[in-house]
């Protein structure tokens, strides 16, 4: 990768050398807006070889414009402006035009590097393509939800653990919203023995009402 001219100091050469084969594309133009620096990755993306790159403008050759799609690369590139000023150029992204006439989205970070007049300076382009946006999934069937007494077993909560196959059953219908004898009535049980298992569900789940006993199965995720 020979600059333009060879006319470049020797410190200089040194460095884009070392960007000849670098994975991240890099290109170099000087004041006058010509590229004369284009390393290897950069024909990768573009699919431009360096001897059609050497010399020609940035501005008519990658085309590059903002997200909206307005020009950004031009003959007055402010890039170039600000760097005149010797201001710092935060990175920024471009649509650039490959060979092919595809667009190539970057992220582009400028390394401003000094130089001895008359070149004053030129500007490294260094390019972080875009990802290209994966294509979205149908989403699958769901999962079948866990029976409510593998939940159970199988919480991290000890006190669910200690609930009988009976008091997880009782304990979905206060969460159904089941009366005390409406439970005893579909258990074929006494309303007694359905207030007993109440009770134990209580004790065991170390809450004071029916209320918390269903706060604690949803939080604890059993149904």
């Amino acid at each position: 990768m020979s600059p333009l001219g060879g006319s470049l100091p020797e410190e200089l050469l040194g460095l884009l050398d070392a960007l000849a084969h670098s994975p991240d594309p890099v290109f170099v133009t000087d004041r006058h807006n010509r590229i004369v620096f284009w390393n290897r990755s950069c024909e990768h993306l573009f699919g431009y070889p360096e001897d059609e790159v050497i010399g020609q403008s940035c501005a008519s050759l990658l085309r590059g414009c903002d997200v909206h799609g307005n020009r950004y690369c031009s003959e007055r590139c402010p890039i170039q402006q600000i760097s005149a000023r010797g201001e710092t150029v935060r990175h920024f992204d471009v649509r650039f035009t490959a060979k092919d006439g595809q667009g190539v989205a970057a992220d582009v970070n400028i390394l401003h590097l000094t130089l001895p007049s008359p070149e004053h300076f030129v500007l490294a382009h260094i390019l972080k393509p875009a990802e290209p946006a994966r294509p979205r999934l149908e989403p699958g069937p769901e999962p079948p939800p866990r029976p409510t007494l593998v939940a159970v077993k199988e919480s991290p909560d000890a006190r669910a653990r200690r609930l009988t196959a009976r008091e997880v059953e009782v304990l979905g219908m206060l969460a159904a919203g089941r009366t005390t004898p409406e439970i005893a009535e579909r258990l074929h049980i006494s309303t007694l023995t359905a207030r007993n298992h109440i009770q134990n569900i209580l004790e065991k789940l170390e809450v004071h009402s029916k209320a918390e006993a269903v706060a604690f199965a949803f939080q604890k995720r059993i149904f």
